[in-house]
């Protein structure tokens, strides 16, 4: 494997078109500091999940330029079919939306002082999701992905699709994404769900949102506070339920600003393996801010599972 050669995956898509400058800014820096890098375009949605595949062999490190859902496809792409054989190690540019893995990983933000970072080095190996999921509402065709944040089932696809669509172009990330919430609330109807954590069957009556995962940051700005460590080998399971509509629609200042656990409609619980079965009425599943395929699901973390670049 070449020293210190890195690949840029770049998706200048990201943040609706507007990292398509941050991607022409970081290319001239590495030009201008004559660092031996190559860098690639994604076209598509998963397309950097192929190129990080067919690259992984040929590059000490591999770093993702854009957000959380092309951290997760780059994941996705060192580690598929390769779990446990050597990979290169991982950088992040932010050039997305929210930074919630920066904020995470204590990874800059800010391009200067995330390049520096990326050159320093420094590494720590960190537990990585996997989702196997049905890749069409009802097919039995599953597809499986790799995930650093969370997974969401419920209310989280709904606003994920308005948030991506329109809201956070025209209002920005975190006044989008509270606009989604709130408009996506209006006519959604709490649902049973039936999940099984590390073989134990819970019933979840009244759903709002499920949320599974290792980053305690999602939706630009929400705070899920746990007791997990980003290489523990956990995962935490985060219900919302309804307990009145009244008590529900009082709480969401607590449930946006992160104190879940005060709303008496919230339970977290920890594990290494969720299944979750399918729901007639919220089908759709979400990870990484980006709405990916259909119940039924089985979330699982693999322990240390990327090494990547941080402070």
């Amino acid at each position: 494997m070449p020293d210190k050669k890195y690949l840029l995956i770049m998706n200048p898509a990201a943040h609706s078109g507007g990292a398509r400058k941050q991607c022409d800014k970081i290319i001239s820096i590495f030009k201008n500091k004559n660092i031996d890098f190559d860098f690639k375009y994604t076209q598509n949605k998963f397309h950097a999940i192929d190129i990080a595949k067919s690259s992984r062999n040929h590059y000490e490190i591999i770093v993702a330029v854009g957000g959380d859902g092309t951290i997760a496809e780059v994941i996705t792409g060192l580690l598929s079919d390769n779990e446990s054989g050597s990979k290169p190690k991982l950088g992040v540019l932010h050039a997305g939306t929210s930074p919630d893995f920066n904020k995470y990983h204590k990874i800059p933000t800010k391009i200067d002082r995330a390049i520096e970072t990326i050159l320093s080095g420094k590494t720590k190996l960190i537990d990585v999701g996997k989702i196997t999921y049905s890749a069409d509402a009802g097919s039995e065709e599953k597809n499986i992905s790799y995930f650093a944040s969370n997974v969401n089932v419920g209310l989280g696809p709904l606003i994920a699709n308005k948030a991506n669509s329109r809201f956070r172009k025209y209002l920005g990330d975190f006044l989008g994404t509270l606009g989604s919430l709130l408009v996506s609330l209006l006519g959604f109807k709490p649902t049973g769900l039936k999940i099984i954590v590390d073989g134990k069957e819970k019933i979840i009556k009244r759903l709002i949102n499920l949320t599974i995962g290792k980053d305690p940051y999602l939706a630009s700005g929400m705070r899920v506070f746990n007791q997990i460590k980003p290489d523990d080998g956990r995962l935490y399971i985060l219900s919302i339920e309804v307990t009145s509509g009244i008590r529900f629609f009082c709480n969401i200042p607590k449930l946006y600003f992160g104190n879940f656990l005060d709303y008496d409609g919230a339970q977290i619980n920890y594990g290494s393996k969720v299944q979750i079965n399918y729901c007639d009425n919220y089908p759709s599943v979400e990870f990484d801010g980006d709405v990916k395929g259909y119940l039924p699901a089985m979330i699982e973390v693999i322990p240390r599972a990327i090494e990547v670049i941080t402070v």
